[in-house]
């Protein structure tokens, strides 16, 4: 492995269980920022519930508001 100055390279990663990282991955140098993201509100879950059944047959007794 090239273990020199590498610019320009971005890496991201997600996890919803930071609890069980590697401490490996979370040393000096590895990953310089770590960003949280919070739980998303009633409006948010409707809107990420719309996307991901878009084009998805779904039963008449499906309400947005009540999968929120």
């Amino acid at each position: 492995m090239d273990f020199g100055v590498n610019q320009g390279i971005i890496i991201m990663a997600a996890t919803n269980r930071p609890d069980i990282l590697d401490p490996a991955l979370l040393r000096p140098g590895r990953f310089d920022r770590q960003v949280v993201v919070g739980t998303p509100d009633v409006k948010g879950r409707e809107a990420i519930f719309k996307v991901h059944s878009r084009n998805k047959p779904l039963s008449d007794d499906v309400k947005n508001g009540c999968l929120g």
